[in-house]
C-alpha cells in the first residue's frame, strides 16, 4: 500500500475544501430563506465566531446591539442564533410569541455529560408534554415547600441572620462580601432541595462553590462553544473530558448529595425536601406503569 505524495494530496485537499464550502452554502441558504434579522456577515464554516469575544460575550453583544438594533442574528459556526434586547422586544418574544419561542435547542456538550431526554428537567427540556409535566410538578411541589408563602420567607430570614453574624464576626475589617453572599444563597437552595444547611467554613461547601464557579466559567469558554458548534469533535478521546472537568466534578458532587438523600429517604414519611418529593413521584409513575402493563 503506497502513501499519497504531496502531488497526490492536492485533489483530496481541493475536494475537501469544495465539500466544506458546499455544506456551508447549504447552511447559509437556510439562513437566507428563514429571513433572519440583520447581523454581521458570517465567515464560511466559522460563522461569526471570530467577530465576538467569547471571553466577554455580554460586551460583544452590547456592541452588536448598538450597531444592529435590539433584535439581531448571529451564526456560531453552523448554528444560527437570534439575540433579543430591550423590554419591548422581550415582552413581544415571551408574551405575544410565547408558544413560538418556548422550545430549547439541543446542547451537544450537555448531551455528552448525560443530560438526555428523560433527564433534562425544566431548564433544558424541549417544549412539549415532558416539559409541561416537569413544570407542573416543580411548581406544585415548590408551593408545598413554601414558595410564595411565609414558610420560605422564614428560611431566607434565618439564613440572612447567619449572614449578618458572619459579617459581624469580621470586626469591621475590609472584606469581599461575594463569597459569603454566595454561601448564603447556596444554603437557601440546599435547604429546599436537600433539607441541609452548611456552615460557611465547611470545606465541602467551599469546594462545591469553587467547582460551581469553575464549571460556569468553563461552559462559557471558547472550547465548549467550538464543541457545541462542531459536535463531531466530542468524539476525540479526552478532549471533551479535559474541556469539561469542572462540569463533571460538579455533577459528581450533586450525585453524592442525591445518593446520600436517597439512602436516608423514607417513602412512608412526608417529604423532607424537593428531592424526596421527586423520588416519590418517580415511584408513583413506575407503579402506574406496572399496573397498566398488568
Amino acid at each position: 500500500m503506497e502513501l499519497l505524495t504531496g502531488t497526490d494530496l492536492w485533489p483530496v485537499a481541493i475536494f475537501t475544501v469544495i465539500f466544506i464550502l458546499l455544506v456551508d452554502l447549504t447552511h447559509q441558504r437556510q439562513r437566507w430563506t428563514s429571513r433572519y434579522p440583520p447581523g454581521p456577515v458570517p465567515w464560511p464554516v466559522l460563522g461569526n465566531l471570530l467577530q465576538v469575544d467569547l471571553g466577554n460575550m455580554p460586551y460583544s453583544l452590547y456592541k452588536l446591539q448598538n450597531r444592529y438594533g435590539d433584535v439581531f442574528s448571529l451564526q456560531m459556526a453552523w448554528k444560527p442564533m437570534v439575540v433579543i434586547n430591550g423590554l419591548k422586544a422581550m415582552k413581544e418574544m415571551l408574551l405575544t410569541c410565547g408558544e413560538d419561542t418556548a422550545d430549547r435547542p439541543p446542547v451537544p456538550i450537555f448531551e455528552y455529560l448525560g443530560v438526555k431526554p428523560g433527564s433534562q428537567g425544566v431548564v433544558l427540556a424541549p417544549y412539549g408534554p415532558e416539559w409541561r409535566e416537569q413544570r407542573r410538578f416543580s411548581v406544585s411541589t415548590l408551593r408545598n415547600f413554601g414558595l410564595g408563602k411565609k414558610s420560605l420567607e422564614d428560611w431566607v430570614t434565618k439564613e440572612a441572620n447567619h449572614l449578618c453574624d458572619a459579617f459581624t464576626a469580621q470586626a469591621g475589617q475590609p472584606i469581599n462580601p461575594n463569597p459569603m453572599l454566595n454561601k448564603s444563597t447556596c444554603n437557601v437552595i440546599a435547604s429546599l432541595i436537600f433539607a441541609r444547611r452548611f456552615e460557611y467554613e465547611d470545606p465541602f461547601l467551599i469546594r462545591m462553590l469553587k467547582v460551581l464557579e469553575q464549571s460556569l466559567t468553563e461552559v462559557s469558554g471558547l472550547i465548549p462553544e467550538v464543541l457545541n458548534a462542531f459536535p463531531i469533535l466530542l468524539r476525540i478521546p479526552r478532549l471533551a473530558d479535559k474541556a469539561l472537568q469542572g462540569q463533571k466534578s460538579f455533577i459528581a458532587i450533586l450525585d453524592n448529595l442525591l445518593t446520600e438523600n436517597r439512602t436516608t429517604w423514607d417513602p412512608v414519611q412526608a417529604p423532607r425536601n424537593l428531592t424526596d418529593a421527586f423520588l416519590a413521584e418517580i415511584e408513583k409513575a413506575e407503579s402506574n406503569k406496572k399496573s397498566m402493563r398488568s
